[in-house]
């Protein structure tokens, strides 16, 4: 395999930048210090990412060698004037970003462990919706109705490893986790109220064991739904790295 290589050619370019960094002028020194520490986190990076390819991907290993070449190119005075010192500063942060993603593009296994997460998310939104209908409130119909769009856009920007997606996954959360807990204790609540699981069994026009059965419905899912979702954010987080 050639990645491998390349990988670690791209970790010495990055390095090899250091000695640049402390020549520049057009730089504060606390700014330096910030470069300094995402290129060295970035050639730190893609030496561990050579060490565990598992899937040769030489077009994208060339892509980062490619980066980085250009970015030590740019690491001069007079290229950062001419482009910018913001423009500079963003520069070395895509390529941190680069270093940090790149593993789940040589690595199946850590692909399939984001995929797991993925899954694991929409899983527990699917079961949001499921209890926005088991829960008859109207109010949770409507809020699941607007929070429909971001949470399908969320999934759909997670599968292409988008760092949108990953924003809205957790801005959409909340209002399903807070649906989550009230389903629960609504649920376990009114199993425990005999007079109230006959109040629901008139309204719904059905027999008391109909309601008990229901409502331990409402607990499960709603307990699967906590579940569900609270891993599916915490797998997400685990691996935000992927997302770019």
């Amino acid at each position: 395999m050639k990645s491998p290589g390349v990988l670690r050619d791209t970790a010495e370019v990055l390095e090899s930048i250091l000695t640049r960094i402390d020549r520049l002028t057009v730089i504060s020194e606390k700014e330096k210090a910030k470069i300094k520490k995402l290129l060295k986190e970035s050639a730190e990076s893609f030496k561990a990412v050579s060490e565990k390819v598992k899937k040769d991907n030489t077009q994208l290993a060339d892509f980062f060698y490619k980066k980085a070449t250009q970015l030590k190119t740019e690491s001069t005075d007079k290229n950062i004037e001419k482009s910018g010192r913001k423009s500079y500063l963003q520069a070395v942060k895509r390529m941190n970003r680069y270093s940090k993603s790149a593993i789940y593009d040589f690595n199946p296994d850590k692909l399939r462990e984001l995929k797991k997460a993925y899954k694991t998310y929409i899983f527990g939104m699917t079961s949001f919706f499921i209890l926005a209908g088991v829960y008859m409130s109207q109010i949770m119909a409507i809020t699941a109705l607007i929070l429909a769009i971001p949470i399908v856009l969320s999934m759909l920007s997670l599968q292409k490893r988008g760092y949108t997606g990953l924003m809205l996954a957790f801005s959409a959360a909340p209002i399903p986790l807070l649906q989550g807990v009230m389903g629960l204790t609504y649920g376990l609540r009114a199993m425990e109220d005999q007079e109230l699981v006959s109040k629901i069994a008139e309204v719904m026009g059905k027999s008391t064991s109909f309601v008990h059965g229901y409502l331990a419905f409402m607990v499960l899912l709603s307990a699967v739904e906590l579940y569900l979702i609270t891993r599916g954010l915490y797998l997400i987080y685990k691996h935000r790295y992927a997302f770019l």
